[in-house]
């Protein structure tokens, strides 16, 4: 690997990514207790591996030659391709909840990206009301969906989706929260991981810097790797514990894991 991106945890501490090796290939990833499996679906040129749930189901993207990008869902080594009815060519499932219920993101023939619940064989479309993108999505045990989207303005704001009632969800001093193709987590307790970008104090220049962050009873965590250039988290499970992925000095991707309590507000 000479870039490797965590993405998702579940309860038992496994944990799915991708990683790029020397020829630019993107493959999916398994570590699991100490040992890493290759996720590489037949047929597709590229593999991402975006969320697992405590049953170990494993969701994310393959991309195959034609072009298109298609959603998974990898069950007890059984792959189900995941495309939205009236996509234009792009679906990504990008996580699931121990019930199965799957949330991703598609493309339509206009450009625009819209989220998308897929619960008992239905899928539902989410917008954000007024805004012009979805492009992140994440849901927990109760179904409680967390997200990016994109306002009139074209700047990215989080948002919690409970019950039918939608709020936003901006760190103090984002200047965007997420990101094109963002991806970002929720657990059990409504604990939201993501990622934003901010402009440091005058001391550390004007540079925007990002840093990843929790959102937890209405208070903001933030995290920021020490002497990393950029800060990502978008993973986190029931206890906590989460994952993400630095970029060094040197411009090279890490990732990390770290449980509950850990280099918090650093």
């Amino acid at each position: 690997s000479v870039d490797t991106r965590p993405f998702g945890i579940n309860p038992q501490g496994q944990i799915v990514g991708h990683y790029i090796t020397g020829d630019n290939r993107v493959h999916g990833f398994l570590f699991d207790r100490g040992t890493y499996s290759s996720i590489d679906l037949p047929g597709a040129i590229r593999t991402n591996a975006l969320a697992i749930n405590p049953r170990g189901q494993i969701v994310g993207r393959y991309d195959t030659t034609d072009g298109q990008a298609h959603g998974y869902l990898l069950s007890d080594g059984v792959v189900t391709t995941i495309d939205v009815p009236g996509a234009a060519g792009f679906t990504v499932a990008t996580d699931i909840n121990p019930s199965g219920d799957i949330v991703g993101r598609y493309r339509t023939s206009d450009g625009r990206f819209h989220g998308f619940l897929l619960a008992d064989g239905q899928f539902t479309t989410i917008d954000y009301p007024g805004a012009i993108g979805i492009q992140g999505m994440a849901i927990n045990a109760s179904g409680t969906i967390a997200g990016y989207y994109v306002d009139t303005a074209s700047r990215f704001h989080g948002f919690v989706l409970d019950h039918g009632v939608y709020t936003t969800i901006d760190p103090p001093g984002s200047v965007m929260t997420g990101g094109p193709s963002g991806v970002l987590k929720i657990n059990p307790a409504g604990d939201v991981a993501g990622n934003f970008t901010m402009v440091p104090d005058m001391g550390m220049g004007m540079m925007m810097m990002r840093c990843g962050f929790i959102y937890r009873n209405g208070a903001f965590v933030i995290y920021h790797v020490p002497g990393a250039s950029s800060t990502s988290i978008v993973g986190i499970n029931p206890q906590g514990d989460i994952v993400g992925f630095y970029v060094d000095s040197a411009g090279r991707r890490h990732g990390f894991l770290a449980p509950r309590g850990t280099a918090e507000n650093q």
